[in-house]
């Protein structure tokens, strides 16, 4: 909580967050997918996003902006201090809504850091927000995994490094329009069989770790934990798998067709 730009007060965050579990049906997931009934997904309208990269050392205003934001932190350090003392220490999967821009002195970074930041509406996340249950902790044992996963010429999908999404470091990103917001924590052992995605889904792991396997080629298995970011485009085709080992909270941000960031040159 904030008051002229001075940090009042720093609470938990209450989400709205369903919960999933066991082996759940990937049929309605391909008959979305191919036109017929919408899947039923309770999305909050946003705002734009925008990432931003910084190197060791570097600077940048990371709230300066008016208006309700939310702040995720996918790799990095985030300190925020309320008067003299750190009132928040921000790792990989944490995140923090502010309402109004923060003083430059409010805030540091620690190490290479990567933000992605949302618009949100005011009030977000609303009366049917509730305490976030927690996961079993997963201990990162390797770099940052930023992933786009698309259909190929064979209606297969595979991985390819997510490189776009963020710009040259030490500068905030160009704002990308998003379609809606939703949160869903899954629990040890739920499993989705081959499904393609409905819509275009940039899904940010919050906690545990979420596993996706592709059948392209001989087939690629990807594991997500806090942080890291999957961008799920393969909407037709073969698709892929979801598995939960452990027990995984995750974000997901939807994005139109229109809006995807271009593959870069040579991908």
């Amino acid at each position: 909580m904030t008051s002229g730009g001075a940090i009042t007060a720093i609470t938990d965050l209450p989400l709205r967050m369903p919960q999933v579990g066991g082996e759940i049906d990937p049929e309605p997931f391909r008959v979305a997918a191919a036109g017929g009934a919408p899947l039923r997904d309770a999305m909050a309208t946003c705002g734009p996003l925008r990432t931003l990269h910084l190197l060791p050392g570097q600077r940048a205003e990371l709230f300066g902006l008016t208006g309700s934001r939310v702040t995720f932190v996918l790799a990095g350090r985030v300190k925020i201090a309320a008067g003299t003392e750190v009132a928040a220490a921000l790792d990989p999967g944490d995140m923090v809504l502010t309402d109004e821009a923060l003083p430059a002195s409010a805030y540091r970074t620690v190490g290479e850091c990567r933000l992605l930041q949302l618009a949100v509406d005011p009030g977000w996340p609303g009366e049917k927000a509730r305490p976030v249950p927690p996961v079993v902790a997963v201990p990162r044992e390797s770099p940052p995994n930023f992933r786009r996963m698309y259909e190929g010429a064979d209606g297969r999908s595979y991985f390819r490094l997510f490189t776009e999404l963020f710009a040259a470091p030490g500068a905030w990103s160009r704002e990308l329009p998003v379609a809606g917001l939703r949160f869903v924590g899954m629990s040890k052992g739920t499993f989705i069989d081959w499904h393609p995605e409905v819509t275009n889904n940039l899904a940010i792991v919050l906690a545990g770790a979420l596993e996706l396997e592709t059948g392209g080629g001989i087939g690629e298995r990807q594991v997500f934990g806090p942080g890291d970011v999957c961008l799920a485009e393969d909407r037709t085709g073969e698709g892929h798998i979801d598995r939960v080992r452990a027990g995984a909270q995750v974000a997901i941000l939807t994005i139109d067709d229109r809006h995807l960031w271009p593959v870069a040159a040579g991908r």
